[in-house]
């Protein structure tokens, strides 16, 4: 073989060798723009989701002020709520207590004995009240006609002689077996919707 076919011989294997070259150089570098374009587009995706992440966990967070807020307010509102109630009905108890000795409270105390009597609905009944206050025969009679006029029904009453713990009235059967309590702390708890309304600023509405 001469040289000169030897050069081109050489020269060819060259050639061969500078095109697979290049074809792998060329192949290799599309694979990594597409690794890198591929890589890219993973951080991105892992970026948005973290973000994405992030702004879910601002979200819970505010959520969970917001929730511990509200709660932090019911709570103040139900104790205030509650304060409220317990003035009022210390103010209520007050003003009771000052009254036993009054015309009006007298008044009163003889329509609470009669509603007794009306809701205990015995032909016969005893009348109680606490040691501040005091119920004579007189008034008894006054409730009598007051559960005649209102019923049509004759009722007689009588003093009793164990007293009540709390200001007001309880009226029983003779033998003690059923009673109608019209206690000042018992009608407040009967009155609880007017007591809310009156707490909630509204007018109290009549039955």
């Amino acid at each position: 073989m001469s040289t000169g076919h030897t050069d081109q011989l050489f020269a060819g294997i060259l050639q061969s060798a500078h095109t697979q070259a290049a074809t792998i150089l060329e192949r290799a570098d599309q694979d990594a723009q597409s690794i890198r374009a591929s890589t890219e587009k993973r951080i991105e995706v892992a970026i948005e989701q973290e973000r994405k992440a992030g702004e879910k966990r601002i979200e819970q967070i505010h959520k969970l002020e917001e929730s511990t807020i509200r709660n932090l307010e019911r709570r103040h509102e139900v104790a205030s709520s509650e304060r409220l109630r317990k003035l009022i009905l210390e103010a209520i108890s007050r003003k009771m207590a000052a009254l036993v000795e009054t015309e009006t409270y007298r008044s009163t105390l003889i329509g609470w004995i009669a509603e007794a009597a009306v809701g205990l609905d015995r032909g016969e009944a005893v009348v109680s009240c606490s040691f501040r206050e005091r119920v004579d025969e007189s008034m008894l009679r006054e409730a009598e006609k007051l559960v005649k006029q209102t019923t049509g029904k004759v009722v007689k009453l009588k003093v009793g002689e164990t007293p009540l713990t709390g200001q007001g009235v309880e009226v029983s059967s003779t033998d003690g077996s059923v009673a109608f309590n019209n206690q000042v702390a018992t009608r407040l708890i009967r009155h609880e919707r007017e007591l809310k309304e009156l707490m909630e600023g509204q007018p109290c509405r009549k039955e």
